[in-house]
């Protein structure tokens, strides 16, 4: 009788050991799963906006910004870029700019946004870096077929078009430097001219329109590396006087 009441008490030890342990192992994988790194998610994304010097560090589900950017406008474009990816919950903006007065509020504070056509101006161009940096717009390799998930982005930028009749927007194309510069601004052309082919099909008008491609003359990232490379390969709307 007692050998089985200390075999039961050793299997129960046993069992009691598996379950700690197996819960161990459980949230030590959700604790993993909390760490990360979101910097090498916005870092990216910031770099496709044209924001490549800002500093990103992450805390969890917290990312800071540092470093100076030209202008206020540029530090709230860069915040609107790392607040509109899905695993950020707070960003904290440390970025300076050596500009004059605010022309458009830093997201948190209570400064009014100017009234006239320039403050509107900075909120759409605001608004297109933020899409295109969070679902940039993609060819099939060496083509100016546009890939299936870029249809999506380009109907958001359409729409905003769409809501905004006075706007007028450069379409600008933009290659990596493989290949020889002067088939790469051909490339680059040819690709803005495919994504205004496709804006005007789907109802903005043409006058409104201009496409530019700058071929490999205006790198964002480093051509050394893949990830660079694939950066450089981009649209940029820009809104126009």
């Amino acid at each position: 009788m007692g050998t089985v009441l200390i075999a039961g008490g050793v299997l129960a030890i046993l069992i009691l050991l598996f379950v700690l342990g197996s819960t161990g192992v459980t949230e030590e994988a959700e604790a993993d799963e909390s760490r990360v790194d979101l910097a090498a998610i916005v870092g990216p994304a910031l770099t496709r906006a044209g924001y490549g010097d800002v500093i990103v560090e992450s805390d969890g589900r917290t990312v800071t910004l540092s470093g100076e950017l030209p202008t206020r406008t540029d530090v709230v474009a860069a915040d609107a870029v790392a607040s509109s990816i899905a695993e950020v919950a707070f960003v904290q903006n440390n970025l300076s700019h050596p500009g004059d007065s605010a022309d458009i509020p830093i997201p948190g504070e209570t400064t009014t946004v100017l009234s006239g056509a320039s403050s509107a101006d900075l909120e759409l161009q605001l608004r297109l870096a933020t899409i295109v940096a969070t679902s940039p717009i993609a060819f099939e390799q060496r083509s100016v077929e546009l890939t299936e998930a870029s249809q999506a982005t380009l109907q958001q930028v359409v729409a905003i078009l769409a809501e905004n009749t006075e706007v007028r927007v450069q379409v600008g194309g933009h290659t990596d430097s493989s290949g020889d510069p002067e088939a790469n601004e051909l490339l680059a052309q040819e690709r803005a001219d495919s994504v205004m082919a496709a804006m005007v099909l789907a109802g903005i008008d043409e006058r409104r329109l201009e496409a530019v491609g700058f071929g490999d003359s205006q790198p964002i990232a480093s051509n050394e590396l893949p990830d660079g490379r694939a950066q450089n390969r981009r649209i940029e709307f820009l809104i126009l006087p």
